[in-house]
């Protein structure tokens, strides 16, 4: 399974969301809404057991 996580230029996650297009409109939302701060998309794998 694929989960993808908005993060800011410290690697810190500040959201995560199971659709890439929802990430990417988070992180751009994140960016226009704290200009200060670059937000970015991240892919992490999760092996469901």
């Amino acid at each position: 399974m694929t989960q993808y996580q908005v993060m800011d230029e410290e690697n810190h996650c500040i959201a995560t969301c199971q659709h890439l297009q929802e990430a990417m409109y988070t992180a751009q939302d994140f960016t226009l809404w704290d200009e200060e701060h670059y937000y970015h998309v991240e892919e992490l794998d999760i092996e469901v057991v």
